[in-house]
């Protein structure tokens, strides 16, 4: 378990590759999130373990829609941050909304009232203004990352153990 910058994430992971050190659940947050990874990793990257926030396969309201005009915009699925980046503009264009004003106090008290459905899934806050979200893992499989958690949305089963290196 690490949280790594992606160069370094990539580093460490090319670094247990050379010395054959394949632990049986790997689990780096930040490193495994952008796209780069299966790419500069291959077959070595896959098996790690990352919970990123959101995967574009989650079952909510306006994921499809999101991920379909992500596709045509940048020519692949939405990465993970686009779904809570998306969710953000969300929360606060109903707060907004809901406010009736542009008063920041206003908007702050219809954001601390917040109780809706976002495209990570339902979004309200708690009095110390932490948020209950529902986490994803995701899995990379076969140069790609796969959603493995929740299992009600998995695009692909978790696997367990890792296989050596010399398996890939």
């Amino acid at each position: 378990m690490a949280l790594p910058t992606p160069p370094d994430g990539m580093a460490i992971v090319k670094q247990m590759q050379e010395l054959d050190y394949a632990p049986k659940f790997s689990f780096f947050n930040r490193a495994p999130d952008p796209p780069v990874w299966g790419r500069n990793l291959g077959k070595a990257g896959d098996y790690m373990n990352v919970s990123p926030g959101w995967h574009h396969a989650v079952k909510y309201p306006g994921v499809a829609e999101l991920n379909e005009a992500h596709q045509k915009r940048v020519g692949r699925p939405a990465d993970p941050i686009v779904g809570p980046s998306y969710a953000c503009v969300q929360i606060v264009a109903n707060a907004i909304q809901r406010a009736g004003s542009s008063d920041r106090d206003r908007i702050r008290d219809a954001m601390a009232a917040t109780d809706m459905m976002t495209v990570v899934g339902p979004v309200r806050f708690n009095p110390d203004g932490t948020s209950p979200v529902r986490a994803v893992t995701l899995q990379w499989l076969n140069g790609r990352q796969e959603l493995v958690w929740p299992k009600e949305f998995a695009t692909k089963p978790f696997v367990y153990p890792a296989p050596p290196f010399t398996q890939r």
